[in-house]
């Protein structure tokens, strides 16, 4: 076993990959987490679902955190407001130290 995420394919007609930012390999990504609605997007929150694909061997950057919160809103990630993007970005980045800070 590699430690690697197992391949697998996001359904046809995926409710993840027809959201706006999100196509297959990203509806891929999260089906792999157990996330394959919109419901589950918004109850979980972007934070946690970049989390969650993180922990899963996934290489999450903050755009990932842009496409889920466009693709909530509705809009193209680079359409977020620049002030979002950065409250975004703060709270990814205290997401990824949190990740990688030593447990006691």
């Amino acid at each position: 076993m590699t430690g690697r995420p197992k391949k697998t394919t996001a359904p046809t007609g995926s409710e993840l990959a027809a959201l706006l930012n999100l196509g297959p390999k990203s509806s891929v990504w999260l089906a792999e987490t157990g996330i394959t609605t919109r419901a589950e997007l918004e109850r979980l929150g972007t934070i946690e679902v970049c989390r969650q694909l993180h922990l899963a061997g996934h290489p999450v950057s903050v755009v990932m955190a842009y496409a889920i919160e466009g693709a909530l809103m509705g809009c193209h990630w680079n359409a977020l407001p620049w002030e979002f993007k950065i409250h975004l970005r703060t709270e990814f980045a205290k997401m990824k130290r949190g990740l990688n800070s030593p447990r006691r």
